[in-house]
């Protein structure tokens, strides 16, 4: 099935021809939610984000250079949703060269099979509830990754972490999901509000 049925709403230039979902891969399980929950009111809209400066080729590599770098905290995320020309990545000051340890939580309002697939430009890892969910990890220009299918116990707040760099020239950074109710073919936009740091 082609990946772009479950895409809403892309301009017809963000093609990606022959990616598909395979029928045969298990859904990611074992996600764990936030021990004990937020307390309502507790959170921050959007996530924390911490910079790396340096020619990253994985995102690998951003761990291991932040043994040895302190990184600089950044204004926060509003949401997972960044596209930008030759301009600053994300909220740092930088154009190229920059790391990004994102952290935060994410919330569900219902169990459930949901589906996430990143677009990217470099790498980009997620993990959700202490389990990597995907990952593009490498140096390329704009591409969506594969949707994995994740399985989500019960409604509220899970750990949500992202490890993603750029590299050089344009960046781009959007999380996309399928939530259980949805119809086939209207994947969109994680929104804003359900991100919390």
């Amino acid at each position: 099935m082609p990946f772009l049925r479950y895409l809403k709403p892309l301009a017809p230039a963000v093609l990606v021809a022959g990616l598909t979902i395979s029928g045969a891969s298990a859904a990611v399980s074992g996600i764990e939610a936030a021990s004990p929950q937020p307390a309502d009111g507790s959170l921050k809209p959007g996530l924390s984000v911490v910079y790396y400066r340096h020619m990253f080729r994985n995102v690998d590599e951003i761990p291991d250079w932040a043994k040895y770098r302190d990184g600089k905290p950044g204004k926060p995320l509003h949401s997972l949703n960044y596209r930008t020309g030759l301009d600053a990545v994300l909220t740092s000051n930088g154009e190229d060269g920059v790391g990004a340890h994102i952290k935060g939580f994410i919330k569900f309002e219902a169990a459930g099979t949901y589906t996430f697939a990143t677009h990217s430009n470099d790498g980009v890892r997620l993990t959700i509830g202490g389990k990597m969910i995907l990952e593009d990890p490498d140096v390329h220009a704009d591409r969506y990754s594969d949707p994995v299918e994740v399985e989500i116990g019960s409604a509220g707040w899970y750990p949500l972490e992202v490890l993603y760099f750029e590299r050089k020239n344009t960046s781009t950074l959007q999380l996309f999901w399928l939530q259980p109710d949805d119809e086939e073919g209207s994947m969109s936009l994680v929104p804003a509000e359900v991100y919390g740091h």
